[in-house]
């Protein structure tokens, strides 16, 4: 379909499709990256401090420090860009009432600030991306326990 042939609102039906469509898949991201950040540190934990944990090399216990500070960190990240989103929703909105209130007409993409924008996206990747590392440096971990030490 050429640029022609579609309408304005049909543009902005699309439009607000994708952008309900990418909210949705950022938020299954953001819950999965808790759900495996805070089911690893759960699991490790509790079983790397019961009484019954196994023998812990100062390595051992050097990389879980840092996986589950990853992962903290990850889940700390998360937390703040859903809370972040919603401050995002409501400028949005805000922008909304007052065109509405200024009976101003025509079509207006409504977008969060900029800046606000640009540290969601940064505060969203910090959280996946710390979620990978803590995955990585306690399965590590995990592998020095059962003896793999010539992995990297």
């Amino acid at each position: 379909m050429s640029d022609e042939t579609v309408s304005i609102s049909e543009s902005v039906s699309n439009f607000n499709t994708y952008s309900v469509e990418l909210r949705t898949k950022i938020d299954g991201i953001l819950k999965q990256v808790l759900l495996v950040s805070g089911g690893i540190q759960t699991i490790t934990i509790g079983a790397f401090l019961s009484g019954k944990a196994p023998t812990l090399t100062a390595e051992v216990i050097s990389l879980l420090k840092l996986g589950w500070l990853s992962l903290s960190i990850s889940i700390i990240c998360c937390l703040s860009l859903m809370l972040l989103q919603i401050f995002a929703m409501v400028q949005v909105g805000l922008k909304q009432a007052k065109k509405l209130q200024e009976l101003r007409t025509g079509v207006e993409v409504m977008t969060a600030w900029l800046p606000l924008r640009i540290f969601n996206w940064c505060v969203g990747l910090t959280a996946f991306f710390s979620c990978v590392v803590g995955v990585f440096l306690v399965s590590k971990a995990a592998i020095h326990l059962i003896g793999g030490n010539g992995v990297a």
